[in-house]
């Protein structure tokens, strides 16, 4: 078992949300008393059939369902671009940023799953398909381009953009190699406090109405602190 904890966008932004809820959702083991299991709501299953048939169209030429045909232009103008093309593509770095499998459990230190990825050197173009309310993140795709830096040395320049499918427009944003540096100090002070969590297995609550609102553990109990229930 490895001494540090794996990190992902969505581990790292529950984290600075509460690190009580980090324990209770994402790290107690399966079957321990305090873990709250993975619930998948109906807007969740709808994302996912939507990110399939993108992904189906993009990969595999496959016609989307009718009652998506209105992405149909989208996903012809992306096949249609130069470059190559890779849709729900999992990378992960190890300690030293250097590529390693995604299910190597030893030494994979953060991971990253990228909707659509168009490579083409010196440029790269990474989207993530948004299925719900438009709000901004930046970190997100910030953190994909900064790991695609490492993955992909010969990328100098990676196009990012949140696509928010029902509302049919995107959020784009454009990050250079030569702001490698500077993208990472965007994460690791965040994720230096969550490994001295792990180490010391402590995860205080740091309860708020957002937080709180979408928390499994909450929905399940498991939380006195909770300020609202959940889905409130």
């Amino acid at each position: 078992m490895a001494n540090f904890l794996a990190w992902s966008f969505s581990r790292l932004k529950m984290f600075r949300e509460c690190p009580g809820k980090l324990w209770h959702c994402s790290v107690a083991p399966k079957g321990h008393p305090d873990r709250a299991e993975y619930f998948e709501s109906q807007p969740m299953r709808d994302g996912k059939e939507i990110d399939a048939a993108l992904t189906a169209r993009i990969s595999e030429n496959r016609p989307l369902p009718s009652k998506f045909a209105r992405y149909e232009s989208m996903a012809a103008m992306i096949v249609a671009t130069p470059g190559a093309k890779l849709t729900q593509a999992q990378f992960a770095l190890d300690r030293a940023m250097k590529p390693v499998g995604y299910k190597d459990w030893d030494n994979a230190w953060v991971r990253v799953i990228y909707d659509l990825a168009i490579i083409n050197p010196p440029y790269g173009y990474l989207w993530d398909w948004k299925n719900g309310q438009v709000w901004i993140d930046e970190d997100q795709n910030k953190l994909f381009a900064t790991v695609g830096f490492h993955i992909y040395p010969e990328v100098e320049v990676f196009d990012t953009a949140y696509v928010w499918l029902k509302h049919d427009k995107i959020s784009p944003k454009i990050y250079h190699r030569r702001e490698l540096d500077e993208l990472w100090h965007a994460f690791l002070p965040d994720v230096e406090r969550m490994q001295v969590a792990y180490q010391n297995e402590h995860w205080p609550k740091t309860p708020s109405k957002r937080a709180c609102k979408y928390c499994d553990a909450n929905r399940m109990g498991l939380c006195k602190e909770a300020v609202v229930r959940y889905g409130q």
